[in-house]
Parts: structure tokens; sequence; C-alpha cells
């Protein structure tokens, strides 16, 4: 049995058995990894707080070499983005950002990238005055771009022409008048303006610009539905936010 220490954050948490925890750690060196924290349930456990969803830190680890599920032995806690934790609505939106990432990464594929664009919207959530709706949106467009599905956004997709005027969820990029397809969004110069820069921006400055709420409300629609569409899955977790956002 080996033992490893990697930094990461726990993005899924689940009841293991009687007073135990499966935990998912997306970390840095092994990407998402799937760990056991035994007694964490009991009364009297230490490491309980340390077990949550968004704990980040060092994760001291054993790995059997016949099993692909490790074993947590300790968490030294270096953030736990609690303000998340105490509003609903913000708590939501993360579910919903781990499950996106999990679907796009799968397990054991190491993305540092990712990790780090992942972490910077937690903390824009537990810290920074931001909407959380441009939060969702940049991110989803980011992760896209990141995972492997950058669209093609300076000329049309289809035909390579420079005038473009929609944008095309299935075929992934804009598109011509004439080359519009089944699932196009009509895009306007803000809404270009916005998927330009939070594609080619540096990844710590995705929120550094501004965009009014309508922008926003339109700009996060195209987003979800191009994951939806590129990765043939529908989020419930997506559903659950916008109750939340309703009450």
């Amino acid at each position: 049995m080996a033992k490893i220490r990697a930094r990461g954050i726990i993005i899924k948490q689940s009841d293991y058995g009687e007073g135990h925890r499966m935990l998912s750690i997306f970390t840095e060196e092994y990407g998402i990894i799937k760990a056991v924290s035994y007694g964490v349930k009991k009364s009297k456990s230490k490491a309980s707080a340390s077990s949550q969803f968004l704990c980040y830190g060092d994760f001291d680890l054993y790995k059997n070499d016949n099993k692909d599920i490790m074993t947590v032995n300790n968490i030294d806690i270096a953030d736990g983005f609690y303000p998340v934790s105490e509003d609903i609505k913000k708590l939501s939106l993360c579910v919903y950002l781990a499950d996106i990432t999990y679907s796009i990464l799968g397990m054991n594929n190491p993305d540092s990238r990712i990790l780090h664009i992942f972490l910077n919207s937690i903390y824009a959530l537990a810290y920074r005055n931001e909407s959380l709706n441009k939060i969702k949106a940049v991110y989803e467009f980011k992760l896209m771009c990141a995972g492997g599905y950058m669209p093609a956004l300076d000329a049309c997709v289809s035909c390579g022409r420079g005038e473009v005027s929609a944008f095309d969820l299935l075929k992934g990029g804009m598109v011509c008048r004439e080359c519009g397809g089944k699932y196009i969004v009509r895009i306007d110069k803000a809404m270009s303006l916005a998927l330009s820069y939070i594609s080619s921006c540096e990844d710590k400055k995705m929120l550094a610009f501004t965009a009014s709420d309508e922008l926003t409300e339109r700009l996060g629609k195209l987003t979800e539905q191009y994951i939806s569409l590129q990765l043939d899955h529908v989020f419930q977790s997506l559903d659950y936010y916008k109750t939340m956002l309703e009450m």
C-alpha cells in the first residue's frame, strides 16, 4: 500500500456504509480520484469538517495497488470556501459546476488548468461580489474551451466565411446566414465580444469584464445549451440551481 500526498478539492461526497464518506477529489497530480474517509460521520470524528464538499487542501492518501479507490489518512485544509455553504444559491451553483467538470474530465485525467479555473470560480463565489449567473456562464464557456470544445468564433464553422451572425450549438461555432443550422442562437456585437474575451483571455482574468444583467442572462442560456448538446447530457443540478434562484 503506497502513501501519496496530493493537493486538491472535494467536488463530490456521498455516504458510504455506516459512518463513512466517499469523496471525489479533484487533484492537480492525479485528476479526479475517489477516496473513502472512514469513520468520518461519527460524532467524535475530527475529520468530519475536512471531508466536506469544496474543502481544499493537502490530502494524505493510501493507495492500494489492486483498487481504484484510495483511503484518506489526513486532510490539511487550506480553504473551506465556507461562505458558499452558507448560501443555498451559491452552493447549488457549485454542485452544478462540479458536475460539468466531472463530465468533461472523467476519472484520473490530470488537468491543472481546469482545476485552477474551477478554483478561481469557487473563490469568486465565496469572496467576490460577482453575479452568480456571470460566474456560471463564464465558467461554462471557459471549461468547454479548456476541455477540448473550443468553438470557432472568427469565421463560419461550416464554410469559412468571415461574416457570421449566429452561434451553432451543435456544430460548435459561429455560422453565416447561409449556413445556419437547427440549433442556432443569434449573436449581436456585445455577445460576440463577450464570447471572444472569455475564450482568449488569461484564465485568472476571465471575470474581469463588465456585462449587463441582460447580456449575462443571454450568455448563460447559450453556454448551458452548448454544454448540454455537446456532452449530450441534461444536468439535474442545473435545474435545481434554477429552482433555488426562484426562491
